[in-house]
C-alpha cells in the first residue's frame, strides 16, 4: 500500500510539470510545425553566407554515436552536472546533520559514507568532467581546428565515465533498487513469490552492496580490512575513470600541439588552452600512478597479496603513492579554473590580459611544482625531519605562481572598463574567495601549525574555498559566457545574477567559519562534536544550503533559458569587438552559428529592461552613447598609473610595510625558545603568520573591491607590459613567503616540535615515557617507569615541568593521538612506534582524540589528557600500578591469568624501531 502511495505522490507531482513543460509556447510551436509538415526534426542554423542550413537531426542515435567534438562537451557538461547534483545531495545530508551536536538525523555509518562517497564524486567524477567538457567544446574553436586530434578516442573517453560512476556507487544505486522493489514486491500476493524463494530471494543480494564508509583517501590497513565488497566496486571505477582522464589528456595534448590553425602560435595561444595543456601533462604522470595503486590494493583485498601490508611498511607507502596523485590533483582541478579566469575576465575588464607571458610562465610553475608538496599531508606520520623540511619549502614557494596570478588578475582590472555581467560576477567572487583559500593554505604548508590544523575543519574551510571558490565559480562564468554561442540564446540575466550573489554569500558563510572551528580543534569527518561549535555549525549549513539554492537557481535557468530565452542575433553577442576582445570562438566555422545571421538591414533588438548594462546586452535607442572607444585605446599619458613607475612605488610600499610587520613580529611576538611548550611555540608562530596574513589578505580584497567600484563602465586604457612591475610583486610575495618558511624552520629547530627519535640513554634524567596504543575504538597506556598499563583508558596522566616521549602505536587501523589544546599530534601506525616530544608548564584536563579516519566508530575515539604536577602524577601512577598488580592476583587466585581492569606489557622494540603490538 505505501508503494502504490508513492507512486500516485510521484505521478501526481509530474503530471502538472509535464502539462506545463508540453504547453510552453517554443514547444507547442514545435508540435504544430511537425504536425503541418514544415519541421523534418532537425534544428535550424546559420550559414556562413546569411542562410540556414540543417544541423544534424536530434535523437538518441546522435548522442550515442557522436564523435564530434561539440556535442562530445556537451555529453561530458550533462554528466559531469548530474554528478556534481548527486554529490552536492551528499554534502547537503552531511550538514544535515552537523545542524546539532549529537547524531541525530542519519546514523555514524551513513556519515562516513556520506563525506567518502561526497570527496570522490565531486574530484573524479564533476570538477574533472566538467572542465574536459568545457574543454572539447571550444578548445578546437580557440585554436582553429576542426576537431579534436582523436575524435574515436575522444568519444570513448567519455563513455568510459558513465559506467564507472555507477560502479564506483553501486552501493547507493542497488540499495534504492533493493528498496524500492521491496516495496514494489509487498502488494504481490505471496503465494506467488513463495516460488522464487520469497522477497528476500530478490532484495537480499541487492542489499549486500553497503555505501563505502571508509574515507576518500582509502588509507589502509583500513580499506584492506572492510568487508565491504562495495570497496572492489568502488577501486574499479576510480580505476576506469582514470583511464578516461589519461585518454582525454592525450587527446587534449595532441590536439594543442599539433592541431592549431596557420594562425595560432604558441605565442598566440590563448590562456585556456596553455592551462589544459598543464593540466593535461600532470593528468599523464598522476593518474597511471594512482591506477597502479589501486589495482595493488584491490589484488591485496581480493587475492591476497601483501603491497601494502603492515609488515612491509604498506600503509605509509599508501600514502606516499596516493597523496603523489592526490596533490597534483588540485592542480589539474584548478588550473583550467585559472584559465578560464584568466581568459573570460579580460573580456569584461575591457583589455588583455596584464601580464599574458608572465601567467603563462606562472602556469608551467605550478605544473613542476605540484609533484614536489605531496608530502605536505605527511607531516604527522613519522617521516624523517629533513624531508619534511624540504617539502614545507616547496609546498611554500608553490603558493608564489598562485600569487602572481591573482596580482595580474587584479592588475587587470585596474583602469579597465568593467562590465558586471554575471560572467564577471562569478569572477570576482571566486577570485574574492581565493584570495582567502591561498592565504590559509600558506599556514598548513607551515609544519607546526599543520600539525595542529591539518585534521580539522581548518583543512575542509581552507580546502574549499579553493576548490569551491574558484572551481564552480569558473565553471558558472564559462557556461554563462558561452551560453548564447552554444544555444543560440540568451539566458536570464537577474537569475544569473541572484545566483551569482547566493553563491558568493553562501560559500563565504559556508567554509570561513570552519577555520574558526578547526583554529579551536573541532575535528573534520565526526558526526557529533561538542556542543560549543554548535551555532558555527548551524552558520555553516545555512550557508551550504544558499550554496544549493543557487545550483538549483542554476539548473533553472539553464533549462529554462534553453527553451524559451530569446534568441541571439549578432555573433559579437557580448560587444567585444569595440575593445578588441571578440575572440576565435565566435566566429569560426566549425562554432555553432546564432539563430540568425548578422545584416546591416536587421533592425536593433527590442529590449524588456531584462538587458541592462549590469548584464551586457546591446544598448537601446534611447540609451547614452558610449564614450570614444578610440582615444581611450590609444596611448596616453595616464597609462603611468599602471605602466611607469607608481605601482613600482606601491609595491614597493607594500614590500616595506610587510617588513615593518614583520621586524614588529619578531619584536612583539619572539620565540620563547627551547624550554618553552609545544603549544606556546606554535601559537606565537601563529600569531606571527596572522599578523603578515590578515593585511596583506585584507589589502588584496580592498584592491579588488575598489577597482570594481573605481572602473566600473567608464573608458579602458590599453594594457601596457611592465616586466618591472611583474618582477616586483612577485619578489614581494617571494619575500612574505621566506618569512613564513624561515620562522616555521626556527620553530622546528625546537626538540619539542622536531619529535625527532632519540636513543633512550641520551634522554634527560627527569624525562618521563608514556606509550599509547590506539585500537578500535579506544585507547590503551603503559607507564613503563611504573610497569603499569590501562586498557581503555579514559584517562592519560602526563606531569608538568618535565619532557614528556609520548611513544604511540596502533593495533589494527591508522590512527592518529591528536591534543590540539596542547599543538599534539602524531599518526599511530600498526608495527611501527612514533615519538612525540614535549613540555607541560600548565595543569588542566586537554581533550586527546582520533584525528585520521579509522572506521565506523570513529568519533568515539575521545580520551582526556590529565596534566598534573609531577607529585600528583607520580601518586597516580603508583596507584594504577598497585590496581594492576591486586587486580592480577586475584586473577590468578580465580584461575585466570588476566587481569580484569588492566593489564601489565612491555615494548618488544626501542622508539622508533617496529615492534608488535604492547598489548591488546
Amino acid at each position: 500500500m505505501s508503494g502504490l502511495l508513492a507512486a500516485l505522490v510521484v505521478v501526481g507531482c509530474c503530471a502538472p510539470a509535464a502539462v506545463v513543460w508540453y504547453r510552453t509556447r517554443p514547444f507547442a510551436d514545435h508540435q504544430r510545425r511537425r504536425r503541418d509538415g514544415t519541421d523534418d526534426g532537425s534544428a535550424p542554423t546559420r550559414a556562413d553566407g546569411g542562410g540556414t542550413v540543417r544541423a544534424k537531426p536530434l535523437g538518441p542515435r546522435r548522442w550515442l554515436t557522436t564523435v564530434d567534438h561539440r556535442d562530445v562537451g556537451l555529453l561530458y557538461l550533462a554528466f559531469g552536472t548530474v554528478a556534481g547534483l548527486w554529490g552536492g545531495m551528499d554534502a547537503m545530508m552531511m550538514r544535515t546533520e552537523l545542524l546539532t551536536p549529537s547524531v541525530s538525523v542519519w546514523n555514524a555509518e551513513t556519515y562516513n559514507a556520506l563525506f567518502t562517497t561526497h570527496g570522490i564524486t565531486m574530484l573524479f567524477f564533476f570538477a574533472a568532467p566538467v572542465f574536459a567538457g568545457i574543454a572539447n567544446y571550444v578548445i578546437p574553436l580557440l585554436i582553429g581546428a576542426d576537431d579534436m586530434a582523436f575524435p574515436r578516442i575522444n568519444a570513448l573517453a567519455f563513455w568510459l565515465l558513465p559506467p564507472a560512476l555507477l560502479i564506483a556507487r553501486a552501493g547507493i544505486v542497488t540499495e534504492l533498487v533493493g528498496k524500492t522493489l521491496e516495496g514494489a514486491l509487498g502488494l504481490v500476493p505471496p503465494g506467488l513469490l513463495a516460488r522464487i524463494g520469497g522477497v528476500g530471494a530478490v532484495v537480499d543480494p541487492l542489499l549486500l552492496l553497503e555505501p563505502p564508509g571508509v574515507g576518500w583517501t582509502m588509507y589502509t590497513p583500513l580499506s584492506i580490512q572492510s568487508p565491504n565488497q562495495q570497496i572492489n566496486l568502488l577501486l574499479l571505477g576510480l580505476h576506469l575513470s582514470g583511464v578516461a582522464t589519461t585518454m582525454g589528456a592525450i587527446n587534449f595534448i595532441a590536439t594543442i600541439v599539433t592541431e592549431r590553425g596557420p594562425e595560432v602560435s604558441w605565442a598566440d595561444l590563448d590562456l585556456f588552452s596553455w592551462n589544459i595543456l598543464t593540466q593535461s601533462g600532470i593528468i599523464l604522470f598522476a593518474f597511471p600512478l594512482l591506477g597502479s595503486a589501486m589495482v595493488m590494493l584491490l589484488l591485496d583485498r581480493t587475492v591476497g597479496t601483501t603491497f601494502f601490508t603492515v609488515d612491509g611498511g604498506g600503509p605509509i607507502l599508501w600514502q606516499h603513492l596516493f597523496w603523489f596523485f592526490g596533490h597534483p590533483e588540485v592542480y589539474i582541478l584548478v588550473l583550467p579554473a585559472f584559465g578560464l579566469v584568466s581568459y573570460i575576465l579580460p573580456k569584461f575588464a575591457g583589455r588583455e590580459l596584464f601580464g599574458f607571458r608572465f601567467v603563462v610562465y606562472s602556469t608551467l610553475a605550478i605544473g613542476v611544482l605540484s609533484f614536489g608538496v605531496w608530502a605536505h599531508h605527511m607531516f604527522a606520520t613519522g617521516i624523517d625531519p629533513r624531508v619534511r623540511a624540504s617539502f614545507m619549502f616547496v609546498s611554500i614557494a608553490i603558493a608564489v605562481p598562485s600569487a602572481v596570478k591573482t596580482f595580474n588578475w587584479l592588475a587587470t582590472l585596474w583602469n579597465g572598463r568593467i562590465r558586471l555581467t554575471a560572467p564577471m560576477l562569478f569572477c570576482l567572487g571566486g577570485l574574492a574567495l581565493f584570495v582567502v583559500g591561498g592565504i590559509t593554505g600558506v599556514f598548513l604548508a607551515s609544519i607546526p601549525v599543520d600539525l595542529v590544523v591539518h585534521d580539522t575543519y581548518y583543512v575542509v574551510g581552507h580546502f574549499h574555498l579553493i576548490v569551491m571558490g574558484v572551481i564552480p565559480f569558473s565553471m558558472f562564468a564559462a557556461c554563462y559566457y558561452w551560453f548564447p554561442l552554444i544555444t543560440g540564446r540568451w539566458y536570464n540575466r537577474p537569475v544569473a545574477v541572484a545566483q551569482a550573489v547566493l553563491l558568493t554569500v553562501g560559500s563565504a558563510l559556508t567554509f570561513l567559519p570552519m577555520l574558526v572551528t578547526g583554529m579551536d580543534g573541532l575535528p573534520r569527518r565526526y558526526a557529533n562534536y561538542p556542543e560549543p561549535f554548535a551555532l558555527l555549525n548551524q552558520v555553516s549549513s545555512a550557508g551550504a544550503y544558499l550554496v544549493g539554492l543557487a545550483a538549483v537557481l542554476w539548473l533553472f535557468n539553464m533549462v529554462q533559458s534553453y527553451r524559451v530565452g530569446p534568441p541571439v542575433t549578432d555573433d559579437d553577442a557580448w560587444d567585444l569587438a569595440a575593445t578588441d576582445q571578440r575572440a576565435r570562438e565566435w566566429h569560426h566555422p566549425s562554432g555553432r552559428p546564432t539563430q540568425r545571421a548578422p545584416a546591416v538591414s536587421d533592425p536593433a533588438p527590442e529590449s524588456d529592461g531584462s538587458e541592462a548594462d549590469t548584464d551586457g546586452g546591446a544598448p537601446t535607442d534611447d540609451a547614452p552613447a558610449e564614450p570614444d572607444r578610440a582615444s581611450a585605446l590609444d596611448r596616453s599619458t595616464r597609462d603611468e598609473q599602471i605602466g611607469g613607475r607608481g605601482p613600482l612605488r606601491l609595491v614597493a610600499a607594500v614590500t616595506v610595510a610587510i617588513a615593518v610587520l614583520v621586524v614588529a613580529g619578531r619584536l612583539l611576538l619572539p620565540l620563547t625558545g627551547f624550554d618553552s611548550t609545544t603549544e606556546a611555540l606554535i601559537r606565537t608562530l601563529n600569531r606571527r603568520l596572522l599578523l603578515v596574513a590578515v593585511p596583506l589578505a585584507l589589502f588584496v580584497e580592498g584592491v579588488l573591491v575598489y577597482a570594481v567600484y573605481r572602473f566600473r563602465g567608464g573608458v579602458a586604457l590599453r594594457t601596457p607590459e611592465n616586466k618591472s612591475l611583474e618582477i616586483g610583486w612577485t619578489i614581494a610575495t617571494a619575500f612574505v613567503l621566506l618569512f613564513v618558511a624561515v620562522v616555521s624552520y626556527q620553530v622546528l629547530g625546537s626538540p619539542f616540535v622536531a619529535a625527532t627519535p632519540e636513543p633512550e640513554r641520551e634522554r634527560p634524567a627527569d624525562a618521563v615515557e608514556i606509550e599509547i596504543v590506539a585500537e578500535q575504538f579506544d585507547y590503551g597506556v603503559r607507564y613503563p617507569a611504573a610497569n603499569a598499563s590501562v586498557a581503555d583508558a579514559d584517562v592519560i596522566y602526563a606531569p608538568t615541568d618535565r619532557p614528556v616521549y609520548f611513544e604511540v602505536t596502533a593495533e589494527d587501523v591508522l590512527h592518529s593521538v591528536h591534543v590540539p589544546g596542547l599543538g599534539l599530534k602524531q599518526d599511530a601506525f600498526p608495527g611501527q612506534w612514533n615519538q612525540l616530544h614535549t613540555r607541560l608548564l600548565d595543569t588542566g584536563e586537554y581533550r586527546l582524540y582520533c584525528a585520521e579516519f579509522c572506521g565506523v566508530g570513529h568519533s568515539r575515539m575521545r580520551t582526556t589528557l590529565s596534566v598534573v604536577p609531577p607529585a600528583e602524577y607520580q601518586d597516580r601512577v603508583d596507584a594504577l600500578a598497585d590496581e594492576a598488580e591486586n587486580g592480577t592476583a586475584e586473577d590468578r587466585t580465580a584461575g585466570n591469568g588476566t587481569a580484569a581492569s588492566a593489564t601489565a606489557g612491555t615494548r618488544s622494540a626501542p622508539a622508533g624501531g617496529v615492534a608488535g603490538p604492547a598489548f591488546r
